[in-house]
């Protein structure tokens, strides 16, 4: 009976996993649906924002292109609006992970730091990457061709190159997450930083949007500084680690210890013969194994108090001396 519930319980938890798992995909699925139908209203003046940078008409070759293309751009826009709600809900399905507790304060804070993050990287892909793609692609025109660019390829593009810095400019809470799973050294990060160069300069190559040289140079900067940037939140995140542990499991400096301070190395039960003589006419100490096998006192009671008592050999050998406080009467082990 007892090893078919030792089995039950891993089953147990795996079920407890899914159905946790279950309920925030749901509450995230719900988010994307009210977001896109608030997005619907506003998809006309979304869809001129989206075509700026490239100047010209786009177009269509399907009857259903126009319905896919409004439905594509509710989709992106519901995307953007629940981020919050994603993180957070992702935050909350790997927080028993933690061997610390996270705090609903710092979720929310590393929510809303995540959505500034994908903000500024969807912007920054805009406004910077999209337009010096488009003029390279537009300077390789050929005389007797004209470009006509339909509105998926168009959106494609588009969506291909946020997303892309989207998830670029997430890198400082990556890092910080594995941090806090298994500490890193930033002495490690920094030794890694070289790699990091050359594999942005790498990414800034492959991606399919970014054949000119200033272009792969606005690719690769960013995972730069960004990972640079992660170093600098894992020293903080130490340095507050060590103020906390600080704070709870304090140090003592010795050599300030006042006078009446008592040491387990100095300590001899004629000290306490001496300091305290109502024990002395109860006690007597003997230097006998416990029953576990480990050095112990015994106690027994005496009518007259002895002349002098010697420490057991077990205290010489305590070299770290354990301050008490001034007002303890016994010590016993």
């Amino acid at each position: 009976m007892a090893r078919s519930v030792r089995n039950s319980r891993p089953a147990t938890k795996l079920l407890d996993h899914i159905r946790e798992l279950r309920r925030r995909l749901l509450i995230s699925v719900v988010a994307l649906i009210v977001a896109g139908v608030a997005v619907y209203a506003f998809y006309e003046p979304i869809l001129n924002l989206l075509r700026s940078p490239l100047g010209a008409p786009l177009f269509y070759s399907s009857p259903a292109g126009s319905f896919s293309f409004v439905m594509k751009i509710c989709f992106m826009g519901a995307l953007a609006v629940a981020i919050p709600v994603i993180v957070f809900n992702l935050i909350m399905f790997i927080r028993p992970a933690f061997k610390e507790a996270i705090p609903l304060k710092r979720v929310y804070s590393t929510a809303a730091l995540s959505s500034i993050l994908a903000f500024a990287g969807a912007a920054f892909g805009f406004y910077y990457i999209i337009p010096g793609a488009l003029r390279f692609f537009a300077g390789f025109q050929v005389d007797g061709l004209s470009a006509l660019i339909s509105a998926d390829s168009y959106l494609s593009f588009v969506t291909n190159v946020i997303i892309t810095f989207v998830l670029i400019f997430q890198l400082p809470l990556l890092i910080s997450f594995i941090d806090r799973i298994k500490p890193i050294k930033p002495k490690q990060l920094l030794k890694g930083e070289k790699w990091v160069i050359l594999g942005s300069l790498i990414i800034s190559v492959l991606v399919p949007f970014a054949f000119d040289l200033t272009t792969s140079l606005l690719i690769a900067l960013p995972i730069v500084v960004l990972y640079n940037l992660s170093i600098v939140i894992v020293l903080m995140q130490h340095a507050s680690a060590k103020r906390r542990a600080k704070y709870l499991y304090p140090t003592f400096d010795l050599s300030h210890m006042p006078a009446s301070t008592l040491s387990i190395s100095d300590l001899s039960f004629e000290d306490l013969v001496g300091h305290e003589p109502t024990l002395a006419s109860s006690m007597i100490t003997t230097s006998n194994p416990s029953s576990n096998g480990r050095p112990g006192v015994d106690i027994v009671r005496v009518s007259s108090a002895p002349a002098s008592v010697e420490p057991a050999e077990w205290v010489n050998r305590i070299h770290d001396p354990i301050p008490l406080d001034p007002r303890a009467r016994l010590v016993s082990f």
